[in-house]
Formats: structure tokens, C-alpha cells, sequence
């Protein structure tokens, strides 16, 4: 890389010595074009004016003809695997016969140096989060290998069914190889033990039918559940009971009995009626007993 600059510079010396920085005549020029010679320090690189590829540097230079009537070039870039992009802007034409100097020195991209992460997680089967995006499922190797990692800080999420979830971050130096191991606790269970009165109400957990009173559920996951009773000819009782895990939660429950109904093609007496009814009941008995 530093001979090839040494070259570069050289270069630009002689010509800066035979002639202007901005434009000469040329002999390689027609009387009826102007060109726009190339300099750089990258050979291979390829040259793109207004965005079409026009050719490549080769021996450090890349001659353009341009003709009086166009097309008219208002902007180059140069760009090449492993350096970064230069673009500049044109200010001038050339004229007939005439060769305008265009310098481009491109700077090497710094190389990365990615790094490989050994996740080693106990059990098998979890989902693994990277950085805010699914990584993948956990073989039964118990060992997911993520390839091409960038150097730095990374955040983790592994989740799976019945253990509890594990948040952390993870850094990876450059160019290493990095075996983090995880194992996920199982969530602890309790248990719940269900009563009526009267007994023989059906018992239904997260909208689950699980048996009829006097009922002990176990292995139910710690947390918060909604458990339901209902019977025959009484009112359905909703409640949200919390399970601690090792532990026997209780629900225990009086019934109350469903409101009667009134028989299909009646009305229900009104309040007032029976209120006026009574009313006249006992201004007729009064004038009885006068």
C-alpha cells in the first residue's frame, strides 16, 4: 500500500512539472474532443461518471474523451473492494485538443475482524434472541454457533416453555471465538385446592375444564390464573387467584343460587301496580268497617 502511494505521488509530480494542474494540451486529444484523465492510487478501480460506469484505472491512469456536444459530466466516484468510495464534482469541460487533471487518492477500508459465539445452553430447544432478532432454536447439541459476529456489546434473550427467561449481554473481542453458557432455571410450580358449597361445581382454570369440587390441582405454573365455578341453578362464580411456586393456593366458595326467572310469554309485575293495588285494598277496607 505504501509503495503504491510513493508511486501515486511521484506520479503527480512529474505531471505537476509539465503541466498545469488544471488543464494542457495533449496530443492523445483530437481536434475535436477534450479528455478527462483519471489519476489514482489504486489501479482497478472503477470510474463512474454521473453514475455510469465508464471504465477502469489502469497503471494509476484512466483517460475520458469528451466531445464538444456532450454528453456533459457533472459529478465522478471511484470505488473498489476493500477501499472506501471517492466522489468529487466536475467544474469545467475540456476544450478541443485540451486534457483537464482529475487526482483521486482512495483510502483502504480498515478490515473487520469478526468474532464467533458458542452458545451453550441447558436444555435444548430454546429460542435465542440476538440483538433484537431471532437467532435461531437451540439444537440438541445444546450448542448454537453464531458465525460472522461484529466486535462489541450484544444483548441475549433464551426463552423456552417452563423456565424462566434469561436477559444479559454478551461482548465479543475481534477475531475470537467466545463460549457463553446459559441454563435456564425451570419455573417452580404450586398447587390449588378448589371448594364449594354445595360440593360437585365444575372447576375450569385459564378457561380449562379441570374436575369438579372438592378439586387440588398440581403442577399449575406459578403466576396468576383465572378459575371459574359453576353448577346447576347457580350463579357462575369468576375469580383471579395467584399461585406461588411450592406452594398450595385456596379457593374456597359459597354458591348463591341463580335468579328465578320469569316463564317465557309473561311480563313481570311493576312495583307500582302492586304499590296502587294495595292502595286500593285498603281504602275499600276502611269503607267496609265505616
Amino acid at each position: 500500500m505504501e509503495k503504491s502511494v510513493l508511486k501515486y505521488l511521484i506520479l503527480c509530480a512529474v505531471v505537476a512539472l509539465i503541466a498545469p494542474a488544471s488543464a494542457d494540451s495533449a496530443t492523445e486529444a483530437s481536434k475535436d474532443q477534450g479528455i478527462y484523465r483519471f489519476h489514482s492510487n489504486v489501479d482497478g478501480a472503477e470510474v463512474y461518471l454521473n453514475g455510469q460506469l465508464i471504465g477502469s484505472i489502469q497503471d494509476y491512469i484512466l483517460d475520458v474523451p469528451v466531445s464538444a456536444s456532450g454528453p456533459f459530466y457533472r459529478n465522478y466516484t471511484l470505488m473498489k473492494e476493500g477501499y472506501k468510495p471517492y466522489s468529487g464534482i466536475i467544474n469545467s469541460i475540456p476544450k478541443k485538443g485540451q486534457v483537464i487533471h482529475i487526482y483521486v487518492v482512495m483510502s483502504a477500508q480498515a478490515m473487520v475482524e469478526y468474532g464467533t459465539v458458542h452458545l451453550m445452553v441447558t436444555p435444548a430447544d430454546a429460542e435465542v434472541t440476538w440483538d433484537g432478532s431471532p437467532a435461531g432454536k437451540v439444537p440438541p447439541s445444546g450448542i448454537l454457533v453464531l458465525y460472522n459476529v461484529l466486535p462489541g456489546s450484544h444483548s441475549l434473550v433464551i426463552g423456552k416453555e417452563g423456565y424462566e427467561t434469561y436477559y444479559g449481554s454478551l461482548y465479543v473481542p475481534p477475531n475470537e471465538v467466545v463460549k457463553f453458557p446459559v441454563t435456564l432455571t425451570p419455573i417452580q410450580a404450586g398447587a390449588l385446592s378448589v371448594e364449594s358449597v354445595p360440593a360437585g361445581a365444575a372447576v375450569s382454570v385459564d378457561g380449562q375444564y379441570r374436575g369438579v369440587t372438592p378439586l387440588v390441582i398440581r403442577d399449575l405454573p406459578a403466576g396468576s390464573h383465572t378459575v371459574s365455578l359453576a353448577g346447576e341453578g347457580y350463579q357462575e362464580y369468576v375469580s383471579s387467584v395467584e399461585v406461588t411456586g411450592g406452594a398450595t393456593a385456596t379457593v374456597s366458595v359459597t354458591l348463591l343460587p341463580a335468579t328465578t326467572s320469569v316463564p317465557a310469554g309473561r311480563s313481570p309485575v311493576s312495583p307500582v301496580l302492586i304499590v296502587s293495588g294495595l292502595g286500593v285494598a285498603l281504602v275499600l277496607a276502611g269503607r267496609k268497617m265505616l
